[in-house]
């Protein structure tokens, strides 16, 4: 059996209400289970997080002053790209 978790950029397992992101599978499920999360449960949390830093880039004035634009250059941080799945064997 292999333990498998959807982590960030960071390395800190993302948690998504209404999706197990911290699976226990068979070997032979471990590469379909772990393209599975890498797909729509990792875009999901990447998306919300850039909507977290637009929502702040807005708060600090946006287009129309320095720090909002430094915080909307920040936005395309959040990149389901840079996710990735540990395997721990159980």
């Amino acid at each position: 059996m292999i333990q498998l978790r959807l982590v960030n950029e960071y390395g800190i397992t993302v948690a998504l209400p209404g999706i197990e992101t911290v699976v226990t599978v068979t070997d032979k499920l471990a590469d379909r289970t772990a393209a599975f999360l890498l797909g729509e449960p990792a875009e999901a949390d990447a998306a919300y997080w850039r909507q977290v830093a637009r929502d702040h880039a807005e708060a600090l004035g946006g287009e129309k002053t320095v720090n909002g634009r430094i915080a909307l250059a920040s936005v395309g941080h959040h990149d389901a790209r840079n996710y990735r799945v540990t395997r721990i064997t159980v």
